[in-house]
């Protein structure tokens, strides 16, 4: 009966324990979390087709409204033939247009660069970052989209980086030598694991430990973290996540001078990763809350993707930063 009873009372505290640390509750007073320098993935349309002036002008309002410091328009990726999407043939018009109406949020040319899978890892890509020649045409074409298009920096999606890999920090530092001084670089980076969980056999280096994250924010000026595709399928489980992930990432960041913008997903789109009833703004940005209360730092948020948020979305977007609890 006393083992029993002793075996009990652990699983009591245990369990306790564990509720106490996993709870985040969905309620929280935002102003204590509220960032100002905020961005948004927005889609190739504004830069690959020809400007509607209504459109742009509110496009610039809502950036301005929404605290948007940033918007990252996706304008190219690199083809399997070596050459670049043309879906920047009107970037020019939109950045000049946009500028008309707000002059304050920079816009950061969003390049996708899909790699070769290494081993297991890695998206069904092409692109080899160990050639020095790919790597200096990433570089001239990124130093060419904002010297003739009039971009504020550029904003490198990579996919998808090991953790560690060389010849990505290489890019980095041909990139940064070959843009004017006065323009950003902004990457997309993979979420943080502890570097004891990177280590081991099933892992495998997948995703970022702490010193890449360094070597990373060492090269750039921005990192937005892609903080979702956590494979969480429940509310609980993904608001535990974010605050984890925020709080990894901002501890391997400390004492850096980079900025930090935490992804936080507006997708739709249900894949083995990703469940959008679970991976919502809502959710994601009261992990982020909880990150931030207990000690953790980050710039902004980053919204992915813009063009499939709901109004709802936007609701509770308003409302986080106007400092009103969201409506659940």
């Amino acid at each position: 009966m006393g083992r029993r009873f002793l075996a009990l009372f652990l699983f009591v505290v245990v369990l306790t324990g564990l509720t106490v640390w996993a709870w985040i509750p969905t309620n929280l007073s935002f102003p204590v979390c509220a960032t100002e320098r905020n961005a948004a993935w927005i889609s190739a349309d504004w830069t690959g087709e020809p400007v509607d002036k209504a459109a742009v002008q509110q496009l610039a309002w809502d950036a301005s409204h929404r605290r948007f410091r940033y918007l990252f328009p996706f304008v190219t990726y690199l083809q399997a033939d070596g050459s670049f999407s043309p879906s920047y043939a009107h970037a020019s018009e939109f950045v000049s247009g946009f500028r008309r109406f707000n002059t304050d949020t920079l816009l950061l040319a969003w390049m996708g660069v899909p790699l070769q899978k290494q081993g297991r890892l890695g998206v069904d890509g092409w692109v080899d970052l160990a050639d020095e020649s790919v790597r200096l045409e990433i570089a001239s074409f990124a130093t060419s989209l904002v010297e003739e298009a009039g971009f504020d920096g550029v904003h490198l999606d990579v996919e998808t980086v090991p953790d560690g890999d060389p010849s990505y920090l290489l890019l980095l530092d041909e990139v940064r030598a070959a843009l004017p001084a006065d323009r950003l670089l902004s990457v997309a980076s993979g979420y943080w694991v502890p570097a004891a969980v990177n280590s081991l056999p099933i892992v495998g280096g997948y995703k970022w430990s702490e010193h890449h994250y360094r070597a990373v924010a060492a090269r750039v000026d921005q990192i937005a973290a892609m903080t979702y595709d956590s494979l969480m399928p429940y509310p609980a489980l993904y608001r535990v996540w974010m605050r984890d992930q925020v709080s990894g990432i901002s501890s391997s960041l400390e004492d850096t001078d980079v900025e930090l913008l935490v992804g936080v997903s507006a997708s739709r789109e249900k894949t083995d990763t990703h469940h959008p009833g679970a991976e919502g703004v809502a959710n994601g940005l009261a992990g982020l809350c909880a990150a931030l209360k207990a000690g953790s730092h980050a710039g902004g948020v980053a919204v992915y993707a813009a063009w499939e948020a709901t109004a709802e979305d936007w609701e509770t977007w308003d409302r986080w930063q106007g400092g009103q609890e969201p409506t659940r």
